[in-house]
């Protein structure tokens, strides 16, 4: 046999390898199911039993049927406060239910079994870590029916999650920055924590990280509202107080602030109903405080940093880190996404399942998913959470706020990288929008104003925000088009006065005055 055909019979071999193992790799991808998350809202009952037994109204524990059959993070947090706090008022039959559906609980991605959940993001991650710490303090000795080990196995696994998640906020900061939304995602588990938790360092630990919290929301509010430049933040969330302020009831527990008076009956209750945590003197100043001030901050990493954030860490250490900051598919990670999704089973959760598309071994082996990543750049290569070096001008009249030069050009999922805020009802802010999602137009799809589209060159001093947007030609993979404008967020009917002249709009809102100055004529749209 020539050199010429044992070199053809070896390339037809090698072929062939290649093609029955992407094949086999195929046809495995399609026998996974897709795992729907839990859907947000299904019951908020949990949260109504919690502030009536603790305002001594009657209860009826049965009303909690629906929420330990679609039980999740956001239901555990009250439910683990009811079993601590309130279990003398809870009958026996009903108190056997809840405790059985604690003791079957999936905590964490490395346990038995799949499931639709998102587990990783900076707040679901220490909201799942004190259910599991709290849980295997309260049954100890207790099997859990997940995976078939004690309370106590869990208490010591959930303690390791929780003070990595502690550690990392005191060293980074919050990835989902300034967010009215999520902050009260950390608020509850860190109440809890300190509440109920035996353990002297998690105690103090957690009063510390929410110290640092609430100066967050002490300096980047404007008489109580909480609405500033933000890592994560949908729609109403940017447009006033009055609706997106999900921090609101917790601001007017502190301050006092004119807004209304919170009844305890959502996530904010946890912290209305703690017993062992007192906000600080000084934070309760500064959010008073009606001076002019410059405050300058710096949350979260870059992807270029993550590399030595990471090292010596163990897995939950990496990939709580990682996924924190909503980093999967990018150059510097994704090798580390396919692993710990191929190795806990992760493939049918709807938020991962399109991970597949390139979890083939002819591409994980010779160590190509990084390349394919960078050339493709597709839309999930924008969803990271960097670092923003944040700049906020308050004073008695209003807030001003940018995230610096925070990745121009970039694509955007939730990032607000600025916003004017001039009372609860008005902020101001721009955006590049998306091209609208099938079947929708741009005033009924939420998502025109908060993504994904691309992100400023954005810079502030003081009472001066500048940004410039610098649109590409076409779209990236996985984008639907590339608008080729900015858009402007200016409530027109919340203002006493407005001005619209060629390049220019004006607005008065009591004693504020505000302008908008773009490079080009503006066009006066109603959405």
């Amino acid at each position: 046999m020539t050199k010429l055909r044992i070199a053809g019979l070896l390339l037809f071999l090698f072929g062939l390898a290649v093609a029955t193992s992407i094949a086999t790799d195929f046809f495995r991808h399609r026998r996974i199911p897709v795992l729907p998350d839990t859907p947000r809202g299904l019951d908020i009952k949990v949260y109504h039993d919690l502030a009536d037994a603790h305002y001594g109204r009657p209860v009826d524990w049965s009303n909690l049927k629906d929420t330990l059959v679609g039980l999740d993070d956001f239901w555990m947090a009250p439910l683990i406060r009811i079993v601590y706090r309130h279990h003398e008022k809870i009958d026996a039959a009903n108190f056997s239910k809840i405790e059985k559906a604690i003791l079957g609980f999936r905590y964490w991605m490395d346990q038995p079994g799949e499931d639709g959940r998102c587990y990783w993001s900076e707040n679901h991650q220490i909201l799942y870590a004190s259910a599991e710490y709290l849980a295997g303090q309260k049954f100890p000795e207790a099997v859990f029916t997940v995976d078939g080990r004690t309370g106590r196995q869990h208490q010591a696994d959930a303690r390791r999650r929780v003070l990595t998640w502690l550690e990392q906020r005191w060293r980074y900061g919050f990835a989902e920055w300034f967010s009215n939304v999520y902050c009260v995602e950390d608020v509850a588990p860190l109440c809890n924590l300190i509440d109920f938790s035996t353990d002297p360092e998690i105690v103090t630990k957690s009063q510390i990280i929410l110290d640092l919290l609430l100066y967050d929301v002490a300096t980047q509010s404007h008489r109580g509202t909480f609405v500033s430049t933000m890592g994560r933040a949908y729609v109403h969330n940017r447009q006033s107080g009055e609706r997106g302020n999900s921090m609101r009831g917790i601001i007017q527990n502190i301050w006092g602030f004119d807004l209304p008076v919170p009844d305890g009956r959502r996530m904010d209750g946890i912290f209305l109903f703690r017993e062992n945590y007192r906000v600080p003197a000084v934070i309760a100043a500064i959010a008073r405080d009606r001076d002019p001030v410059v405050i300058k901050a710096s949350q979260g990493l870059d992807l270029a940093e993550l590399p030595s954030a990471q090292a010596g860490g163990d897995e939950d250490h990496r990939i709580m880190l990682q996924w924190g900051l909503e980093a999967f598919s990018n150059p510097e990670v994704i090798d580390d996404t396919l692993r710990y999704v191929e190795k806990h089973r992760m493939f049918s959760n709807s938020f991962l399942h399109e991970f597949r598309a390139v979890d083939f071994y002819v591409l994980r082996a010779p160590g190509l998913l990084p390349l394919i990543s960078r050339l493709l750049d597709p839309i999930s290569n924008g969803t990271p959470l960097q670092r923003a070096n944040t700049y906020t001008y308050r004073t008695a009249d209003y807030l001003l706020a940018t995230a610096q030069r925070y990745h121009p050009g970039a694509l955007n999922d939730q990032h607000h990288v600025w916003s004017a805020t001039l009372s609860n009802q008005v902020s101001v802010f721009t955006a590049h929008p998306p091209m609208p999602r099938k079947g929708k137009t741009p005033d009924t799809d939420a998502s025109y104003w908060v993504g994904p589209g691309r992100l400023p060159d954005a810079a502030q001093h003081e009472n001066v925000a500048l940004q410039i947007y610098r649109l590409p030609s076409s779209a990236t993979l996985g984008e639907r088009g590339v608008n080729p404008f900015s858009h402007a967020y200016f409530p027109k009917e919340k203002f006493d006065h407005v001005e619209l002249r060629d390049s220019r709009i004006y607005g008065q809102h009591g004693n504020v005055f505000i302008a908008l100055i773009g490079s080009s004529r503006l066009s006066d749209l109603e959405i």
